[in-house]
C-alpha cells in the first residue's frame, strides 16, 4: 500500500525540494534523500517536483524568500522573463533599453576594448586575463576614458597576423580587409 499524498504533504515536499534546489535544479541523490525523509517513493517525489516545475510556467523554480538576506546579492543583468511572441520580445528589448544606463554601456565598451587589446597582445589566443582598470574609481574621479590606448607594436603585429592570414594562397587580394584596419 502506498502513502497518500495530501495537499499539505505535497506543499511541504515542494518547499523541501525548493530548499535543496539551486537555480531550479536538484543535485544527484536529493530526490532519494527527500523520499526517505518523507517516507515516500522516489517516483512520488519526482512527480511532485515535475508538477511544481511545470506549474511555474517557464521551468524555473520559485525562490523561497523567507528569512533570506538581500545583502551581498548583485542585481541580475539578464532578463528573467521568457518572451513568447514577437511583441513580447520587442517590449523586453524596449524595457532593457530604458533600464540600461549610459554608465553601464560605457563600462561595458571599455571592457570590450580591454578584451580586444589582450587578444591582440596574445596573438588571437583566449588565454589572456582582462586587466582590472578600476572603472568605478576613474568615473568617480572624472577620469574615465572613452577609448583605451593601444601600443603601436601590438597594433602592427596584430595587423600583420591578420593580413598574413588573408594573404594566404587562396586569398590573393586583401584590399577589402585593409579598409577596416586603418
Amino acid at each position: 500500500m502506498t502513502k497518500q499524498i495530501t495537499d499539505d504533504l505535497a506543499q511541504a515536499l515542494w518547499e523541501t525540494l525548493l530548499l535543496h534546489s539551486t537555480k531550479g535544479r536538484l543535485r544527484y541523490g536529493d530526490i532519494t534523500a527527500i523520499a526517505c525523509e518523507f517516507g515516500l517513493t522516489t517516483k512520488a517525489v519526482t512527480r511532485v517536483w515535475k508538477k511544481g516545475i511545470r506549474s511555474m510556467g517557464d521551468r524555473v523554480a520559485a525562490v523561497v524568500k523567507a528569512g533570506w538576506s538581500r545583502r551581498g546579492r548583485k542585481k541580475s543583468l539578464q532578463s528573467q522573463t521568457r518572451p513568447r511572441t514577437t511583441e513580447d520580445l520587442i517590449e523586453e528589448v524596449e524595457y532593457a533599453f530604458h533600464e540600461t544606463s549610459a554608465d553601464t554601456l560605457t563600462k561595458t565598451f571599455l571592457t570590450l576594448q580591454s578584451v580586444m587589446l589582450e587578444i591582440m597582445k596574445y596573438g588571437g589566443s583566449n588565454t589572456y586575463k582582462i586587466p582590472h582598470i578600476h572603472k568605478d574609481k576613474l568615473r568617480n574621479a572624472g577620469k574615465l576614458p572613452i577609448t583605451l590606448p593601444c601600443d603601436v607594436q601590438v597594433y602592427w603585429s596584430a595587423r600583420a597576423a591578420i593580413m598574413g592570414h588573408f594573404l594566404a594562397p587562396n586569398n590573393q587580394d586583401a584590399s577589402d580587409l585593409d579598409v577596416f584596419l586603418y
